[in-house]
């Protein structure tokens, strides 16, 4: 009796042990300082990192991995200098891709200011010269710099050194710009995280409808149309993210769109503050934010 009395302690310790080891899935450090103090990357490991520009309404977001640099979306040109300033602190130099999820001047105006800091080696769009005068003006100023500009679709799949983009663009032809937005997945090892660009209400229940159930189950969100239109519950739901990112300012409009991330017990992080930065070795999320460094957005 006393032998197998010891053996269980020994495997209660065992289980305790590895428990205590398990990797958490979020060290979230914008909303709970403390939390996991101890927690760190492994020194050589790899990572996944993705850097929000303190904007509000617009979208830019730098990715790196592996040694590859690109940009979802890079913002209004009001909203340049924040971006470029983060750009600064990240020590960037070389872009290897702007992805436009969609024309919008808060989307793509961004761009000639960012080029003429940094060198951007291609711009990836989905939409024609002719769906916006910002397009057309971005792909003129494109021709002109000798920024190459290549097409993709629905279903396009990038590497960027280990991580993986898939493009949803499911729209219809005759809905609003904001509905055919680009929506994109990223994953890297088991973490992942959804780019929604400005997807409203039609195009949230569309991805409901037809984006598998485990694809849409993601880790990290950036939240739709910088927070103004509050996300669909039942997308939300099939979602269940960690955390969320909402390119905007904390102030009375956002009073809807946080009261839902709360009820769905989701944290969430405003980038206007600073920089928010959400990295990943494949197993755990870390989410800081990155404080404005005033020498380099003046």
């Amino acid at each position: 009796m006393l032998k197998k009395l010891m053996l269980w302690v020994m495997l209660l310790a065992v289980a305790a042990g590895m428990a205590q080891a398990e990797a958490p899935l979020l060290v979230d450090r914008i909303n709970t300082p403390q939390q996991d103090a101890d927690f760190a990357f492994a020194p050589d490991a790899p990572l996944l990192e993705m850097y929000f520009a303190p904007v509000f309404d617009a979208d830019a977001a730098l990715l790196r991995c592996g040694g590859k640099t690109i940009m979802i979306d890079c913002g209004s040109k009001v909203m340049t200098k924040r971006t470029i300033g983060m750009l600064k602190q990240l020590g960037v130099t070389e872009i290897d891709a702007i992805i436009n999820t969609h024309p919008h001047y808060d989307h793509l105006q961004g761009l000639e200011q960012i080029a003429q800091v940094v060198k951007v080696k291609e711009l990836r769009m989905c939409f024609p010269a002719t769906e916006t005068e910002q397009a057309q003006l971005t792909l003129d100023f494109c021709e002109k710099n000798g920024i190459p500009v290549t097409w993709y679709e629905d279903g396009t799949r990038w590497d960027i050194g280990g991580a993986t983009i898939d493009v949803w663009l499911k729209g219809d032809e005759d809905w609003k710009l904001n509905d055919r937005s680009a929506v994109m997945r990223v994953q890297f090892g088991q973490r992942t995280a959804l780019f929604m660009a400005d997807a409203e209400f039609p195009l949230q229940k569309r991805l409901a409808e037809v984006i598998p159930a485990e694809l849409l189950d993601v880790d990290v969100v950036k939240y739709p149309h910088h927070g103004i239109t509050v996300m669909d519950n039942g997308l939300l739901a099939k979602m269940t993210p960690a955390f969320a990112v909402i390119t905007n300012q904390d102030y009375e409009r956002m009073r809807n769109t946080k009261a839902r991330l709360r009820a769905n017990k989701i944290p969430f992080a405003f980038t206007l503050k600073g920089p928010v930065a959400v990295c990943t070795d494949g197993t755990t999320w870390l989410a800081e934010r990155l404080p404005i460094d005033p020498t380099t957005i003046n």
